[in-house]
């Protein structure tokens, strides 16, 4: 696969598994990370890696751990708020981890189960349902990639939206993704996959969050799909290995 032009700071190619609980993203990253192992590339989800050589490793970098830490601490969180401010600041860690690989290891491609941006204003679309129109989410979608939100409008986003203006106003920039792989899913699907895992269900793994947060990345998959290409799975009916063989098959 070529690497679309203008993309990014570096020049690693950008690849995003993105989908909602039970859709099978986390077990898709890892598949396609094994096919990847014979390039250069760092995977970035619930452990980061480097892989070069068909050897894997994990980077030395000072943010990697704490993230893990939050990453593990969140899903054992059952206040919602609370829940909220440790998810955004892994995904603010997760950004920080990202362009630390590129800088130090210039990885060919760099995968991700998720997508910190993606995830940052699909989240924020179903807490703030009344504020996150198809325009808001194009000005947030701008303002978190690294433009400058204006004086006119920060008082909206003290008011609304303070997480955007503080990693704004720090100048945290959040990767837009070349190639995004949406896992899409129904949420009774999601629920079944779910309720099989040997693991107690996070505070939001409900179908009324799933199917409204799925629908959020719907609405972004759309929006980044002038300039980013985006392919949709129907993970419905499926096997991990027929999702993952899709995948690999486009990349």
């Amino acid at each position: 696969m070529i690497r679309p032009e203008g993309s990014g700071m570096f020049d690693s190619l950008q690849i995003a598994i993105i989908g909602v609980d039970g859709s099978g993203k986390s077990g898709c990253f890892k598949g396609i990370s094994g096919k990847l192992s014979g390039r250069k590339s760092g995977g970035i989800g619930d452990e980061v890696f480097i892989c070069e050589n068909g050897k894997f490793s994990r980077p030395n970098i000072k943010y990697a751990k704490i993230r893990r830490l939050l990453g593990r601490r969140s899903k054992n969180i059952k206040n919602r708020t609370l829940y909220k401010i440790l998810k955004f600041t892994e995904l603010i860690l997760r950004v920080k981890l990202h362009t630390e690989i590129e800088k130090q290891y210039k990885p060919e491609i760099i995968l991700t189960d998720g997508s910190p941006l993606i995830n940052t204003i699909g989240w924020g679309n179903f807490y703030h349902p009344d504020i996150f129109t198809e325009t808001q989410c194009k000005d947030v979608l701008k303002y978190m990639t690294g433009t400058r939100i204006p004086l006119a409008q920060k008082k909206f986003y003290l008011k609304h939206l303070p997480e955007i203006l503080v990693v704004n106003l720090f100048r945290v920039k959040f990767q837009k993704p070349d190639i995004v792989f949406f896992l899409n899913v129904s949420p009774e699907v999601a629920m079944s996959r779910i309720g099989k895992r040997d693991k107690k269900k996070q505070v939001h793994e409900t179908k009324i969050f799933l199917s409204k947060l799925q629908e959020a990345y719907k609405l972004i998959c759309r929006i980044l799909s002038k300039d980013t290409k985006i392919y949709t799975i129907d993970t419905d009916g499926k096997t991990l290995k027929q999702v993952v063989d899709i995948v690999a098959e486009k990349i």
